[in-house]
């Protein structure tokens, strides 16, 4: 299948989530021999995934599904809510599907149960990594494969385009994600305010965004502010 999203950076961060120590010091000591597969975190706790997204920026997000507190599906919507860019693979010890529909809709990148062999879990980190999907689970005629990668295509479709921003509409878009006043662009830029609201006001225009609660998600999406 045809990537959704550009190719990652040399190092891929990756960030494990399971409540389980031991088996994510498994999956480091599997990611070891890769120098371009970086374990940049573990979380034990659905709270502990999204806090740690929140910091590190991981690229990938390895998920169990079975943890106390926040399920791993709850903590997959809100890892995507802090990091809406970040991939996630979902690595459970349950072999039915009875969560399937909701990750899909989330848009999970994959899907992979633990009594795989270790190879089909690098196997599909790389498939993630390269921006495609991988599923393990049973999936008559690729059904469920193709259901996700249209979900996946349609996000990265409605993502706004900042190429479409001029040099220094690109500056004002960064600045004002960055949570800097018209005020301090203005001095900043040695423009005016007027100068730099009416630069604001043709970035929400172009990207289509309603405030800049919404810049600031755009930015987040395309790797340009980290929070």
């Amino acid at each position: 299948m045809t990537p959704v999203t550009d190719a990652m950076p040399e190092i891929c961060r990756i960030l494990l989530v399971d409540d389980h120590k031991l088996l994510m010091e498994g999956i480091r000591s599997l990611l070891a021999p890769y120098p371009h597969l970086r374990v940049a975190g573990m979380a034990q706790s659905g709270g502990e995934a999204v806090s740690l997204a929140a910091s590190l920026a991981p690229h990938i997000v390895i998920m169990d599904l079975t943890m106390p507190g926040m399920n791993g599906v709850e903590a997959s919507r809100a890892v995507l809510q802090v990091q809406p860019g970040v991939r996630i693979l979902i690595y459970t010890g349950h072999e039915d599907q009875r969560f399937l529909p909701e990750l899909i809709e989330l848009g999970i990148m994959g899907h992979v149960c633990k009594s795989d062999a270790p190879g089909t879990l690098l196997q599909a980190i790389e498939s993630v990594r390269r921006g495609k999907v991988f599923l393990t689970c049973p999936d008559p005629g690729g059904f469920l494969a193709a259901m996700l990668q249209n979900r996946l295509e349609a996000r990265s479709t409605n993502s706004p385009d900042i190429s479409i921003l001029s040099p220094r509409e690109k500056e004002i878009f960064r600045r004002l994600a960055d949570g800097q006043s018209i005020k301090a662009i203005a001095q900043a830029l040695y423009i005016s305010p007027k100068t730099v609201e009416s630069h604001k006001y043709n970035v929400l225009t172009k990207l289509k965004a309603a405030s800049v609660g919404d810049l600031v998600k755009i930015a987040i999406r395309h790797g340009l502010l980290h929070i």
